[in-house]
């Protein structure tokens, strides 16, 4: 696996495919990993050049110079697309992720010539707060539930209950859910500290990137109208909405994500195409690094 040193932490990316980039960022406690599942295979067979982080809180970034915030990991994510020369480029941010790119869009949208906020949101909702609180007590209090009572837990909030309903596919995500290593420790406590900020959304009015915005109807983390607002906010964004489908909507029903993202992709951006210098120009050696296109990941928020 490829990694860079950037902005004082050694940066883990997979970077697989060829074509024009898309860079995906992850959610709260999520691996870059678990890309690898659903979206990874589709861009890639599209001709896309994938590229995905791990957002600084993971090992071994758990207590990285800079601290853990939005502004950091969007920093993060620019410093990569500089270190390997892909900007202006697609990139995509799922939950904490779709945060992390917002304040990339914000801070540098030169960097970017299409963005994607899958269950995106600009200020906190209620449940996602209480949820975020809990499990900031649980590791304070240096609690660690069973698989069994993890498993239950993380279907009741990151599945629909279409998906519940479904006696197979129910037990398969609750399998997925035990046997899945929970990532835990310091900067993943971190990372959750990051969610529960003040109101960004006045700042997303100033985005000028062309922005996609991907709601799940099912979702109870961040409802689908947390994202609408978004797209209400951003001049020219657009709204989709994927039925059926809970926080984990691009896990549950990756055909249709896939389908809305590929289909986005294939527009032209209603902005020229803008040189960003690369801050070590050339592109890496890629064939020196091994092939891992398998991989599931953990859950995140």
């Amino acid at each position: 696996m490829p990694s860079a040193p950037l902005n004082g932490i050694t940066l883990t990316y997979d970077d697989t495919g060829e074509g024009e980039p898309v860079v995906l960022v992850n959610g709260t406690a999520a691996a870059r990993t678990t890309w690898r599942a659903r979206q990874t295979p589709a861009l890639t067979a599209a001709g896309y050049r994938v590229v995905a982080p791990d957002n600084r809180g993971l090992p071994p970034n758990v207590s990285p110079p800079g601290g853990i915030t939005l502004d950091t990991m969007a920093a993060d994510v620019a410093a990569l697309i500089e270190h390997l020369g892909l900007g202006p480029c697609r990139v995509v941010g799922f939950s904490m992720g779709a945060a992390v790119v917002g304040e990339l869009l914000i801070a540098r949208p030169e960097l970017v010539s299409q963005a994607v906020l899958m269950a995106g949101w600009a200020r906190p909702h209620t449940f996602g707060v209480a949820l975020h609180r809990a499990r900031r007590e649980l590791y304070d209090r240096g609690i660690e539930v069973p698989a069994s009572h993890r498993a239950v837990f993380a279907a009741l909030c990151y599945l629909s209950p279409h998906t519940l309903r479904d006696p197979q596919a129910a037990q398969d995500w609750l399998d997925v859910f035990t046997y899945a290593p929970a990532e835990n420790g310091p900067g993943v406590r971190a990372q959750y500290d990051t969610l529960d900020g003040p109101d960004r959304l006045p700042r997303y009015a100033t985005i000028d990137v062309p922005l996609l915005c991907v709601g799940f109807a099912d979702d109870a983390l961040v409802p689908p109208e947390v994202t609408r607002e978004i797209a209400d906010t951003v001049p020219g964004a657009r709204y989709i909405q994927i039925e059926r489908a809970g926080h984990f909507g691009h896990l549950e029903r990756p055909a249709e994500v896939n389908a809305a993202l590929l289909d986005f992709f294939a527009e032209r951006p209603q902005r020229p195409e803008r040189s960003v210098p690369s801050a070590e120009p050339g592109r890496p050696d890629r064939s020196a690094r091994p092939e891992d296109p398998s991989g599931a990941g953990r859950g995140s928020i």
